[in-house]
């Protein structure tokens, strides 16, 4: 019995990590799988932009000669890959009728005439596939992975530390495997290790509402000293990052439906020349972050693969930081009295 609480437990503990930015690390149900590390912002998922690690304020980044850059480098690493894996996993949740049709034993061969059961299993296959590649450790991966007779299996992973990166994915059994080897290394996958990954994937936010901190970067522009203060353009805002994207936000009143206007707005920093004059010399760009209650709400469909979120404000405030790390706060912002123009 006490082995099964312990599983339960892996599969809910979350640890912050305490670094150049605070990370939550989703503990995996076994030593097969990798686990989750991704950023945060005052103790809440950070979504949109990302914390780079390394890059400076003024948008250059520390050389790969300064100290501490190759701990950096591993840990954008390990982000890249967990923030592509925990997306991955909660897809999971909407594809529960695409893996009941799934063979388990044998591939799905795509043809040109596909009954509706057949495009389900062969498509749940490409999408375990896809599972493996994002959540197996080396040890995992190294198994089901690389051809032995093709390969030198110690070299074409990532060195320890480092992650595969999320478009590298690799098919069943290596290189030049055999039709046996790649049935091999599925069924073994299907059969050992994707029921804990389902049952990891069903613990993540089961009620489909994720709270955190919607990041976004924008260029400082050009100071308009009739307005005093610099225009922030929200068509900068529409940048892809990790989870949600600005059009995904639902407006709940006339200032944000203003700020959601389709032709456009800017918004109103306003800062004073002098002090406007040193900030330029020192930032080209800056990071509004809007507090956030996220919902999933399915997929596009099976074949596009696209998981569908919303998220409305849970706060009126803007807070504009200089760093994408978020420590040096510039300003705040209400949008219910802050300056905005629509085009």
């Amino acid at each position: 019995m006490k082995p099964r609480i312990w599983i339960v437990f892996l599969l809910l503990i979350q640890i912050v990590v305490h670094g150049q930015s605070q990370e939550i690390v989703f503990v995996p149900p076994s030593f097969d799988f990798i686990s989750l590390s991704l950023q945060t912002h005052e103790g809440k998922l950070r979504f949109g932009n990302q914390d780079e690690y390394f890059q400076k304020s003024d948008g250059t980044y520390i050389s790969s000669r300064d100290d501490g850059y190759f701990e950096m480098d591993r840990r954008s690493s390990h982000n890249r890959a967990s923030r592509h894996a925990f997306v991955e996993l909660l897809k999971m949740r909407f594809k529960k009728e695409m893996f009941s049709a799934m063979d388990r034993n044998y591939f799905t061969e795509q043809k040109q005439n596909m009954y509706e059961e057949e495009m389900k299993s062969h498509t749940a296959q490409l999408h375990v596939l896809n599972l493996a590649n994002a959540l197996c450790n080396k040890t995992q991966s190294n198994r089901l992975f690389c051809n032995p007779k093709e390969e030198d299996c110690a070299s074409v992973f990532p060195k320890d530390g480092y992650y595969n990166e999320p478009r590298n994915i690799k098919g069943w059994g290596g290189r030049s495997a055999s039709e046996f080897q790649k049935l091999r290394a599925y069924t073994t996958f299907v059969e050992e290790l994707f029921p804990s990954v389902e049952q990891w994937a069903d613990t993540l936010y089961p009620d489909n509402t994720l709270e955190g901190y919607y990041v976004v970067k924008t260029q400082l522009g050009q100071y308009d000293f009739k307005a005093g203060g610099y225009w922030l353009h929200t068509h900068q805002f529409h940048n892809q990052g990790f989870l949600l994207s600005w059009h995904d936000l639902q407006p709940a009143n006339s200032f944000e439906r203003k700020l959601m206007h389709p032709n456009g707005s800017s918004l109103l920093l306003k800062m004073v020349p002098e002090k406007a004059e040193a900030f330029s010399e020192k930032n080209q760009q800056i990071f509004l972050t809007f507090k956030v209650s996220v919902s999933l709400n399915g997929l596009e469909n099976y074949r596009a693969d696209q998981l569908k979120t919303t998220f409305v404000l849970d706060s009126p405030i803007i807070t504009i930081y200089s760093d994408d790390s978020l420590t040096r706060k510039v300003a705040e912002m209400d949008i219910g009295s802050v300056e905005i123009k629509t085009r």
